[in-house]
């Protein structure tokens, strides 16, 4: 059975690349396809209901939201990166707004609905003190969809949305050229990214999808232990980032040791994070989100 991995075209992802082009998903023996996906988790979620892909590397507070709120057609099998991720907050050139003091009850410019962009405005606007008694009723923001990156920024500068919410490194380069305007950041308290697998694949193919983590885990100890020259050098031609940038990144993510273990505490932490800020409504076990014949869920 051929394994579609999903993934967002970050830097993040580089290991997935040098898995394949290393050869290691072929050492381990199994069959990988990458299926770059510009809409990031919630992107993700939908291609792993329908199909197009069965592995994914998504967001943790998604995939965890998605699972409470009734998407029962993928479980987490992993954790990718365990460092938290850093989430630029973005406005127009032009815009009024200089901090996160003034975006109580704006538009906020998101990928999709469910996805980290949008769980993140509720996250924020919770540190914020923000959250009225009922946040169904009386949302903190108002929300546009639009699909994908370039279109977030396209709407902050034509002023139809206040601010957008994306990976600090991947927008640092608009904020350096002008395009958008940095007007704040946050770093939410769990890992940055998880694997989640499709239901279909865990009862098709199980080894699979051990094999294929497997080949990924090789390539992320290499990717690290390189990150002084050969794996700078890799980000810097695939996604045309400054030098500076990349090392700056370096100094900040890690990823996890053995890619199938999950932490309890992390995932606990998430879904309080998540029940307080009215993304989800109770409280879900590991036991409920992970798949336990793949991943080892630990403290």
């Amino acid at each position: 059975m051929v394994i579609k991995i999903g993934y967002v075209p970050e830097h993040f992802s580089t290991p997935l690349h040098m898995s394949n082009e290393n050869g290691y998903f072929t050492e381990a023996g199994v069959e990988v396809e990458l299926v770059c996906c510009p809409g990031g988790t919630g992107e993700m979620t939908s291609k792993l209901k329908d199909g197009s892909i069965n592995l994914a590397v998504a967001l943790t507070e998604g995939l965890t939201a998605g699972i409470a709120n009734g998407q029962d057609w993928y479980k987490i099998v992993g954790t990718y990166v365990s460092a938290p991720l850093c989430w630029a907050l973005s406005a127009g050139v032009d815009s009024k707004h200089d901090s996160i003091a003034t975006l109580n009850h704006t538009d906020v410019a998101i990928s999709r609905f469910g996805s980290g962009s949008h769980i993140m405005a509720f996250v924020l606007a919770d540190q914020q003190g923000w959250l009225a008694p009922n946040v169904k009723e009386n949302p903190p923001f108002t929300f546009t969809a639009l699909s994908n990156f370039k279109a977030m920024r396209d709407a902050v500068n034509a002023g139809t949305s206040d601010f957008f919410m994306w990976e600090t490194f991947t927008t640092k380069p608009y904020h350096d050229s002008g395009e958008v305007k940095r007007i704040g950041q946050i770093t939410p308290p769990w890992p940055a990214f998880c694997f989640a697998a499709s239901t279909s694949l865990l009862e098709e193919d199980s080894e699979g999808v051990k094999k294929a983590l497997e080949a990924i885990n090789k390539a992320t100890k290499l990717f690290i232990a390189q990150k002084d020259k050969e794996s700078v050098e890799h980000i810097m031609r695939i996604l045309d980032y400054q030098e500076v940038d990349v090392r700056e990144w370096f100094k900040t993510v890690r990823y996890q040791d053995n890619l199938r273990d999950v932490s309890r505490k992390a995932l606990d932490v998430t879904v309080e994070t998540l029940i307080k800020a009215g993304v989800i409504e109770k409280p879900l076990s590991a036991e409920k989100l992970v798949d336990s014949g793949i991943a080892n869920i630990i403290a």
